[in-house]
């Protein structure tokens, strides 16, 4: 799904979103059943129907979108349960501080935070806002910000994470750099507790492009369809720290995406991603999807017993 910007800082912050889809469409569209409207969102994107049997990254997130109902899969569908689930692990690693979290923006609209923050919903994704002070004076409208369909991604597209999220949203504390811009953001494929492939979206904030490496950090031509691809980059100096702490935070998951960012040398937890884009945008190659896809051994059932 495109995401649309609003440039801007402070008065008017950077605003993150799904381009919306219309009511009526909405409600037609959450009428279908679940597995005819996976695969229709998938021939759509990828030009075929996934199989019964999958074999590729992209089927086998189709599969966990169909079946997986473990409570470990309901964590990464709530920005809250995420940090605690990270938090109890005990790791030295950051986790940006919750400054409020609840339903009624307009009760805290005129509340001064003291920090740059980011206001987002405790569920979904492509929602975000950024600013500093209140949020009156950073320029947000909470009530358009009440409008944000984050529950699309579960209601249109179906990702059962979502549905077990606490409502409402969070604002929480911004991740400081030296100059101020958005830390690079490295997102690892952990695989039975290993790191497989590494993704890197960078700058987060502005026109993202993105480079995937593998463990060891060699560059891959590989791009997501309608991505640009980035320049590949040297290793940062945190890689074999964030791999270590990637690993351990995913040690439990058949396959869990584990977001980290690297602030000037310091790693803070970004998120937990069980579905990565609904498996819908399509890689190039497509030799690729079904490389990430030998990886993950599924769960027999989706009730965590392995397969």
């Amino acid at each position: 799904m495109a995401e649309q910007r609003v440039p801007g800082f402070t008065k008017n912050p950077w605003i993150v979103r799904d381009g919306p889809v219309p009511a009526l469409a909405r409600r037609a569209i959450s009428l279908i059943p679940l597995p005819l409207r996976r695969q229709a969102f998938f021939l759509y994107r990828h030009h075929r129907f996934f199989s019964w049997r999958p074999r590729t990254f992209s089927e086998k997130v189709q599969w966990r979108i169909l079946h997986d109902r473990r409570d470990l899969i309901a964590v990464g569908g709530d920005k809250i349960s995420m940090k605690e689930y990270v938090a109890a692990l005990g790791l030295d690693i950051l986790i940006p501080r919750t400054l409020w979290s609840g339903e009624d923006l307009h009760a805290i609209q005129d509340r001064n935070w003291g920090c740059a923050w980011v206001l987002k919903p405790v569920t979904g994704s492509g929602y975000a806002a950024f600013g500093a002070g209140s949020l009156r004076e950073s320029g947000i409208d909470v009530d358009e910000v009440g409008r944000w369909r984050a529950d699309d991604a579960h209601r249109i597209y179906g990702e059962w994470q979502y549905s077990r999220s606490r409502p409402g949203f969070l604002v929480e504390q911004r991740i400081p750099t030296r100059d101020g811009a958005s830390p690079n953001d490295y997102r690892f494929f952990v695989f039975d507790g290993l790191v497989h492939t590494i993704q890197v979206d960078t700058p987060r904030a502005g026109d993202v492009r993105r480079r995937f490496y593998t463990r060891d950090w060699r560059p891959l031509e590989v791009r997501l369809t309608g991505m640009e691809l980035a320049p590949a980059t040297p290793p940062p100096p945190t890689l074999a720290r964030m791999v270590e702490l990637a690993e351990r935070i995913g040690a439990d998951y058949d396959f869990i995406r584990v977001d980290l960012y690297d602030a000037d040398g310091t790693i803070w937890f970004g998120e937990l991603t069980p579905t990565p884009g609904g498996g819908l945008p399509p890689f190039d190659p497509p030799e690729f999807d079904l490389e990430l896809g030998q990886q993950w051994r599924l769960p027999v059932s989706g009730r965590g017993e392995e397969g």
